[in-house]
Formats: structure tokens, C-alpha cells, sequence
């Protein structure tokens, strides 16, 4: 089937319609071939001779099938890496727009960096040359999850993945390298050890093969997971003592303050700082007024004064990400061990909490956890 007999959307055709491949799907159904040559077997969907498996079938629901499953982001896809049969991330990267990108990702990963514990850049499996057009290659990464799912159950959990965070950030700067787009978005879980089978990529609640639902089979607590740092499209590599200079590059976050001024110079090691802060503020402390479903946690007031520093309008009164490190280290050592085994609660409204039954149930489960917890001799902080 080639590109213009593929049905595409339509003012006719909602863009929710399953049956309907994007403009963005086109282009991956039309590379499935040389990725298959690759190694790397795109979903059924985007095979050139797909035909929509609930079609014929009465009693079958369309969103009920894996090949259903649209890809939203049209940078981004999934593959079955034939070497391994688990899902793969496919980026597609412009090389003539982001050409930074590759070469910053690929040296995070080469050693003697790639085995620093501190490190926590994602590593690519593979970096594959377009056959055709030479502005573009596709980075295989690994499937990770978002890094608050499943939620957090105690605050130690919590506290691990801030650390994780900061640490990581330090690390990239130590190196003389900026992120540049620091947001939750771009901060994920290897959540391997919670998921050992896998899940789906295009529903993380769904099973891989799509035969059920995918549930966490331990916690945190149980099996540590690593947090990675991923999109390095705005990273930028400096010199020692080379002068950050000016920089049209702007991020995820339009708050920071030096975005304001397009006259000053940039420091993008401060801009991470603010980026940081400002996501740890908006998730753990406020909430994000955006997002209603992101109300901050009970618990962390204790973080607020380093935070406020961090965000703090004029940049050259923000703290370093080391200092930053130091500071949330001698923090979490006031921490006592209950406090750390504690519930990691979410903020609610009244019209968010639950029904008083699940509430008991809940809170039942908790405490038998803890207590196996404390029997294993689990450490409060997750430890790998």
C-alpha cells in the first residue's frame, strides 16, 4: 500500500478515529521496511499491508486492540527490537535542527561516564543513518515510564527520585554540559524491576501483547528504580572556562526570568537550577496550576528554602547544582526513619478524596507493607 492509499485524516475524519493513520503515522509506516532490515519491527500498525483487526468484528471494540493504539508524538514511535523482543523508543532526530543532540547523548554514554553511578543521562541502544535523507538518524533508546507511575508509596520512595534528580543534573554540569529543557517530561523511570513482563508502550497500563492490564509487581521500595535523564536536543557541551554567551534556545519552562531579556547573556547552568526548582516546586510543593490533577505532596515543606533558592529571579543568587546536592543531602539526614516509611500523599480537594471503604482498604495495605518492610530490613530510602 503506498503513502496516498493509506487513509489519512480528514476534516470527514476525526483525528481520534483508530482506523485513520496521521500525517505523523504516514511517515513511520513508510520507514517500516529498512527498520525491519534494521533490526527494529515497527508495530502492526504502521506494517504497509495493516488492516484494522477490529474490522468485520461486531462484538469487538476498536480501543480494545492493540493496532488501535495511535503514536501522539510524531517524532517518536515503537519498535520490537528483534534481538530482544521488548519494546524499543525510535526518535527521530533532525540533525540540521538539533545538531548537538547525537554527539552529546552518544559521549554521555561512553566511558568511563557510562558506568558512573551519577550518571543519569539515558543511554541510546543504537543510532541508525536514514538510508535516504542524511538530516536525519533515529536514536533507539530504551521504553521508560513516567517517573511518578505508579505513585509513589512513602516518602523515602519519594525522596530517592529527588535525589536521583539533583544528582544527575550535578553530574551533566561537573561535565560541562547543560540540559536545557528540564521538565517532567524529560526526567523517566526504568521501571523494569516494577514491570519484569513489560507493558505497552502506547498505554503503560496495558500489558505489552495488550492481553490485560499491566500492574506493578513490586514497589520502589523492593526493586530501586534508576531515573533517566532523556531529550538532549537544547543540550549544549562548554569548554573550561569558555563564557556561556547568548542563546536564542529556548525550553520547556517560559517562567525562567532570564527569558525575559533577550539583550543579556544566558547562563544555561543556572537555567537548569531554575528548571529543576521550579518543576520540584510546581510537583512536590504547590502544585501545577495548569494541571489540577498535580496538587504537590504532603511532606515536603522541609525542601522549600532550597527551592526558593533555586528559583530565585536573579541567577547569579541561585545556588549551584552541587551546592544544591549538599544541601538537600544534609536535609534528608534530619529525616527520621517513620518519617521516611511514611504514606507520600498527594494534596486532594475535597471533591478528589476517595470513598471512605477504599480509603481503610488503602490504608491497611500501607501498613502491612511497612511493616514487611521493616521485617525485610528494607531501607527507608530506596537503595540499589
Amino acid at each position: 500500500m503506498s503513502t496516498e492509499e493509506t487513509p489519512q485524516e480528514t476534516p470527514q475524519k476525526s483525528r481520534y478515529d483508530p482506523a485513520v493513520l496521521s500525517e505523523n503515522e504516514v511517515y513511520w509506516k513508510d520507514q517500516y521496511g529498512w527498520l525491519l532490515e534494521a533490526g527494529y519491527r515497527l508495530r502492526s500498525r504502521y506494517s504497509p499491508d495493516w488492516k484494522p483487526s477490529w474490522e468485520g468484528k461486531k462484538k469487538v471494540e476498536p480501543l480494545d486492540c492493540e493496532d488501535a493504539q495511535k503514536s501522539w508524538f510524531g517524532g517518536v514511535n515503537h519498535a520490537i527490537r528483534l534481538e530482544t523482543n521488548r519494546f524499543v523508543v525510535l526518535k527521530r532526530i533532525d540533525k540540521s535542527k538539533h545538531p548537538r543532540e547525537i554527539d552529546i547523548t552518544n559521549s554521555l554514554a561512553q566511558e568511563p561516564l557510562a558506568s558512573e553511578p551519577r550518571n543519569h543521562s539515558v543511554h541510546p541502544i543504537e543510532i541508525l543513518d536514514h538510508p535516504t535523507d542524511k538530516n536525519i538518524a533515529i536514536m533507539v533508546l530504551p521504553l521508560l515510564r513516567n517517573y511518578d507511575d505508579p505513585p509513589f508509596r512513602t516518602v523515602g520512595e519519594a525522596i530517592d527520585f529527588i535525589a536521583q534528580f539533583f544528582e544527575g543534573v550535578n553530574f551533566l554540569h561537573e561535565n560541562l554540559v547543560t540540559h536545557g529543557d528540564i521538565s517532567l517530561n524529560n526526567i523517566l523511570m526504568d521501571a523494569e524491576g516494577q514491570f519484569p513482563s513489560g507493558f505497552h508502550p502506547s498505554n503503560p497500563a496495558m500489558k505489552s501483547d495488550y492481553s490485560g492490564s499491566a500492574s506493578a509487581k513490586f514497589t520502589r521500595t523492593e526493586k530501586p528504580p534508576i531515573y533517566y535523564l532523556i531529550d538532549f536536543g537544547l543540550a549544549r557541551r562548554f569548554e573550561p572556562g569558555e563564557e556561556p554567551g547568548f542563546s536564542d534556545e529556548v525550553g520547556t519552562d517560559l517562567t525562567v526570568p532570564e527569558y525575559l531579556d533577550s539583550t543579556q547573556p544566558v547562563n544555561p547552568f543556572f537555567v537548569d537550577v531554575y528548571c529543576v526548582g521550579n518543576m520540584i516546586k510546581y510537583e512536590f510543593l504547590d502544585g501545577d496550576p495548569q494541571r489540577s490533577s498535580r496538587r504537590g505532596y504532603h511532606g515536603f515543606e522541609f525542601l522549600r528554602p532550597l527551592i526558593e533558592d533555586m528559583v530565585k529571579h536573579n541567577s547569579a543568587e541561585r545556588p549551584t547544582m552541587a551546592e544544591v546536592v549538599a544541601r538537600f543531602d544534609a536535609e534528608v539526614k534530619k529525616l527520621s526513619v517513620s518519617t521516611l516509611r511514611s504514606r507520600c500523599l498527594r494534596k486532594t480537594v475535597e471533591e478528589d478524596k476517595d470513598p471512605l471503604p477504599l480509603v481503610v482498604a488503602t490504608t491497611i495495605r500501607f501498613w502491612y507493607e511497612r511493616a514487611m518492610y521493616t521485617i525485610r530490613r528494607l531501607p527507608p530510602v530506596p537503595t540499589r
